[in-house]
């Protein structure tokens, strides 16, 4: 099973406590990197569009878990995965824990 190692930024990609992170990070199942700088919702004044076609950003609802964290919706990088971070684990939109 793939840890998702997730890791919180502040606004400045300094790494933060989660209580206070507006940004977060994982590592990539694929072997392909540290995927970083994606939204957490709520923690920015930043418009809200899941889609990116509105003028607004992506962002990902976060249960307050900073041990084994859960985002949602689904995170789509673009480039190599599109899946679950789901209690600290990468999870395949399947629903099958990444290898």
């Amino acid at each position: 099973m793939s840890a998702a190692d997730v890791k919180f930024y502040d606004n400045d990609m300094e790494e933060a406590l989660a209580e206070t992170a507006s940004l977060f990070g994982f590592t990539c199942p694929h072997g392909r990197g540290h995927c970083q700088g994606l939204i957490i919702a709520g923690r920015t004044g930043l418009k809200r569009d899941p889609q990116g076609q509105n003028g607004g950003h992506a962002m990902w609802d976060f249960d307050g878990n900073a041990a084994a964290p859960t985002f949602t919706p689904s995170i789509n990088c673009g480039k190599c995965w599109h899946g679950h971070i789901r209690a600290g684990r990468c999870v395949s939109t399947q629903g099958v824990d990444e290898p």
